[in-house]
């Protein structure tokens, strides 16, 4: 009897990019191409990320799927550096939401298991109680969200995560975390079935082996969810943080502009209401200063006044004690006031 040996395909090979799925492999004017994991991807028809909409969904990393775990951590020696890198780059970019799921698995209230069990025969253990523990690489602040799960999903089981989301008003969700091709897998397909744009951060994610890892990108990536690496999001964060930057501050100027149209308007009005107005053809004004009497009714000289004279070329006040005429084509009375 001849056996048949099957050779293992590549992760290139296993990509979906040509019919049914696309016909003449055509590429979209809208398509954005990036480097993942050694391969070239397309993006089609993407949007711009907006940190105010978004959010990061960090699956099952807990030392059940990663210090206890060495099938998981001899071939993703990266993952922690990676994992670490993507936390803060979102934290840092003030993404909306960041949300921690943990595995909490036992046979009361997670049905699946007796068969999960029965399939793989206590190579892998079926329950999962996770403890107060978490990896030093990856440990919650306060304020950010923790949800626990009892199956594969993170939508799944009255986690609450998608009303988080409509509540949040995410349309973004960044999936990464432990395992690839179970879990953070399960959790891409219920978030991207709620109608949300899903990515998954390839090397933010591991697995029993690289080769499932691998498979589990080729078959669904860019068909189901986008794939990024963390490089390429911090990139699109950053690009977009400094577009929104630039957008506020034109915002400010702009309103800044309009606040000083809005108060040399207000100055004018006031100014035509408080002064008289004289006409500009004046060309000769003769100003008699008042006489000043004694007690006895004679009559003394000029008693010391002050006039003030607005020239039209500079807007600027000119005071004067002793004035009889003004003689000046460039020069209006525009106020005379006495003072004592």
């Amino acid at each position: 009897m001849t056996s048949t040996s099957t050779t293992k395909r590549k992760y290139h090979e296993l990509i979906i990019d040509g019919p049914p799925l696309y016909c003449n492999n055509e590429q979209s004017s809208s398509t954005v191409s990036s480097e993942v994991d050694g391969q070239s991807h397309r993006h089609r028809n993407c949007p711009p990320l907006d940190a105010s909409k978004t959010a990061l969904l960090i699956v099952d990393v807990q030392p059940e799927y990663w210090s206890e775990c060495p099938t998981v951590r001899h071939d993703f020696p990266n993952f922690p550096s990676h994992i670490s890198s993507l936390i803060q780059n979102c934290r840092t970019q003030n993404i909306q939401r960041i949300i921690w799921v943990r595995a909490d698995y036992s046979y009361e209230h997670s049905p699946w298991l007796h068969q999960f069990a029965r399939l793989h025969e206590g190579k892998i253990p079926p329950i999962v109680r996770p403890s107060s523990k978490w990896e030093e690489f990856a440990t919650p602040l306060d304020g950010e969200m923790i949800i626990t799960k009892t199956s594969w999903s993170s939508t799944s089981g009255g986690t609450g995560l998608l009303d988080t989301l409509k509540q949040d008003g995410i349309d973004t969700v960044l999936v990464c975390g432990l395992i690839t091709s179970v879990c953070v897998q399960h959790s891409a397909f219920g978030v991207f079935e709620a109608g949300y744009r899903t990515i998954l951060v390839t090397d933010a994610c591991a697995d029993r082996g690289r080769e499932r890892h691998e498979a589990a990108l080729a078959l669904y990536g860019d068909y189901m969810y986008e794939l990024r690496s963390v490089e390429s999001l911090r990139l699109e964060l950053e690009e977009q943080q400094q577009r929104v930057v630039v957008v506020e501050s034109d915002s400010v100027i702009e309103k800044k502009k309009k606040k000083e149209m809005m108060m040399e308007n207000e100055n004018e009005g006031a100014g035509s209401d408080s002064e008289e107005v004289m006409p500009s053809s004046i060309r000769k004004v003769s100003v008699a200063l008042p006489s000043y009497k004694d007690g006895g009714g004679n009559n003394v000289g000029h008693r010391d006044k002050k006039m003030m004279i607005k020239s039209e070329s500079n807007d600027s006040l000119t005071s004067a004690t002793s004035v009889s005429s003004i003689e000046d084509h460039g020069v209006t009375v525009a106020r005379a006031c006495a003072e004592e």
